[in-house]
């Protein structure tokens, strides 16, 4: 999906206040390997969400420069399964009682930001539209065994992200969400709500079909950006674990150091807000920058592969 007049105005996220190092968690050796961290995060006190929340949503809204009476929609992703029902949107909301903007949660589970963009695109087509707040919570730890799913280590975090309609600044030129049906039966929910990977046969086309979809992907934001697939300054990438997303970049031939990549060996999986924690570290790295050309890929159990093409502060 092509944009002429969506931008991304603010970002912000947070992990977990607890770190638990690796040793205390008695991983097994496929999920160290595929998951090269020292510790992962978690909240010690997960009830206070609703409140660090409200603080990325304020730090998103201060960093865009928009106060809670321009903000025309918020949008919500809570992907905590049965023992966190609620939505986040409704908590962002509070932050802002003043607005009049209308909000509503989903979930494309670790491509969310992506979703939320293209969605976000959609909406500020309308002229009374100007300003969506999109505010992510991941307590991931809380369906997950012992933090893990059997290949993806994880870690909680909440942040969020301002959308807005404008034709400068951080430009979002392109979305695009590609799913497969086949390998839905790769994941396995019980009573609990706890999931784990099964039917692990498929992991070989699996791979395949992010590798193609990917590049897919690529060609098609590349086009939107007018520029070519060796001229991407810098790639955000998630595929759940170290090891996928690096298999992915090898096979598409994009240099580590253009990625964000060493991100998932300092924190675990965090859901959507992995893309967030990139975005963040690559221009604190200076390797996001005024004119940079930003692609932003990610995956969700399902399966699908979403991308975002960011033409980063064109004038």
């Amino acid at each position: 999906m092509l944009f002429n007049n969506l931008a991304l105005t603010g970002w912000s996220y947070e992990h977990g206040d607890k770190r638990i190092p690796i040793e205390e968690l008695d991983l097994p050796k496929n999920v160290l390997k595929r998951n090269p961290v020292p510790a992962t995060y978690v909240y010690h006190d997960e009830s206070t969400w609703e409140d660090r929340l409200q603080d990325q949503v304020r730090n998103v809204a201060n960093q865009a420069g928009i106060k809670g009476v321009d903000i025309d929609a918020i949008f919500g992703v809570h992907n905590g399964y049965n023992k966190h029902p609620e939505g986040a949107s409704p908590e962002a909301m509070a932050t802002y009682p003043e607005s009049k903007a209308f909000m509503f949660d989903m979930s494309l589970g670790c491509a969310s930001v992506i979703l939320g963009a293209q969605v976000a695109g959609l909406h500020l087509s309308d002229p009374s539209v100007n300003n969506i707040l999109l505010a992510t919570v991941q307590l991931n730890t809380q369906y997950a065994n012992k933090c893990n799913d059997g290949n993806s280590l994880f870690a909680d975090s909440i942040g969020a992200m301002m959308f807005s309609r404008s034709n400068t600044g951080n430009l979002v030129k392109y979305t695009d969400i590609h799913s497969e049906a086949n390998f839905r039966d790769m994941f396995e929910v019980d009573n609990d709500a706890r999931y784990s990977m099964k039917n692990l046969q498929k992991g070989p086309d699996l791979s395949k079909f992010m590798v193609k979809s990917y590049g897919e992907q690529l060609r098609e934001a590349c086009r939107a950006m007018n520029t070519y697939p060796v001229d991407i300054d810098f790639v955000v990438i998630s595929a759940s674990t170290y090891a996928a997303s690096k298999m992915v970049l090898d096979k598409m031939k994009i240099p580590l150091e253009r990625s964000g990549l060493e991100c998932l060996t300092k924190i675990p999986h965090m859901g959507t807000n992995d893309l967030i924690y990139q975005i963040k570290w690559g221009i604190e790295q200076g390797l996001i920058k005024k004119g940079s050309k930003v692609l932003v890929s990610g995956t969700s159990m399902g399966f699908s592969i979403a991308t975002m093409a960011i033409e980063w502060g064109v004038q």
